[in-house]
């Protein structure tokens, strides 16, 4: 009994009950816990101003406290139920939350981009370049077009023409088609102006000078003033339809889209070079991406995917040669 006794009494032992006793308790008083940090959700000053400011753009007022508080618990309900959302994988395959994402970062490069202010030589290296893309496009019969941002048409003055126009009334004739086609080759016989007379007679003018596409649409419609700016000048063609009904038409001259001076489009290419600059801000951002990742697509994918496979590749070499050199 001695060394039983003895044992008992040694202060190791009593150390040891105590602890495994106080880590008992402690594991039932925090039974179903959780000892790690609880995730934080910061709430900063800004988030506040933001709020502020979306609200007062939409009601053109600020926001009363007890709205203000409303905005700050939906912030806060938003937060969380995003971050849950990624914790259960809802981000993964979804093409809305991934087009999103792409155009934050896009906004994120703008934002970036805004610091930068374009010279003189800058603006006028752009006047010149759409200069020749006019003349380019007037080679090849083509109107100027908008390829990056409407306000880039506001550089040009419409095209205009002038021409003479026959009518010819479905409600008046039988046939209105195969008259106009018989005038019309007369016409060409002839190779004279039409003679008085010809046609019916229509609610507005016959002969056009220098008139925009908009002006002539005003009259026949969208399709017929698009059809005639397509037209080569010098002859009589047709027949045309029209919102009244069917045209011959005589177009006497085409003057093209012109660059209009560049004091008055000095904004607009400042507007334009914002927007190549962010563009090719992105375009550098994105190849830089390419060389982090690695592009594996199925063997269906592969014929469409080895241009930016090749891409990738040459951005990847890019940093090896520079250190060669």
């Amino acid at each position: 009994m001695k060394p039983r006794a003895q044992f008992l009494g040694e202060p190791l032992l009593h150390f040891l009950v105590i602890g495994a006793l106080l880590f008992a308790a402690y594991a039932w008083l925090n039974r179903g816990g959780d000892n790690s940090p609880a995730p934080q959700v910061r709430l900063a000053d800004s988030d506040v101003r933001w709020l502020e400011e979306t609200f007062a753009l939409q009601w053109q007022r600020e926001p009363s406290p007890p709205e203000l508080r409303g905005l700050l618990r939906d912030l806060v309900k938003e937060e969380l139920f995003a971050r849950q959302a990624k914790e259960l994988g809802l981000d993964k395959d979804d093409i809305v939350v991934r087009r999103r994402l792409a155009q934050k970062m896009s906004f994120l490069l703008q934002d970036n981009a805004r610091g930068t202010e374009p010279g003189e030589a800058d603006l006028h290296r752009l006047y010149e370049a759409q200069r020749n893309r006019v003349q380019s496009q007037d080679q090849a019969n083509q109107a100027p077009n908008d390829q990056t941002q409407t306000s880039r048409t506001t550089m040009f003055t419409r095209p205009r023409i002038s021409f003479m126009q026959i009518f010819f009334s479905r409600d008046r004739r039988p046939d209105a088609a195969a008259d106009a086609r018989a005038a019309l080759q007369d016409l060409s016989r002839a190779d004279a102006a039409a003679p008085a007379g010809l046609g019916d007679q229509i609610a507005g003018k016959t002969e056009f000078r220098n008139a925009d596409e908009r002006a002539v649409a005003n009259q026949f419609g969208a399709k017929f003033s698009a059809r005639i700016f397509e037209l080569t000048p010098g002859s009589w063609q047709g027949p045309i339809e029209s919102s009244q009904g069917l045209h011959l038409v005589h177009v006497t001259a085409v003057l093209p889209a012109q660059l209009r001076p560049f004091d008055e489009i000095k904004d607009q290419l400042n507007e334009l070079w914002h927007e190549e600059s962010r563009r090719e801000n992105e375009e550098r951002y994105f190849v830089s991406l390419l060389k982090k990742y690695q592009l594996v697509p199925d063997e269906s994918v592969k014929p469409l995917a080895e241009p930016l496979i090749a891409e990738q590749a040459a951005g990847a070499r890019g940093p090896v040669a520079e250190a060669g050199r």
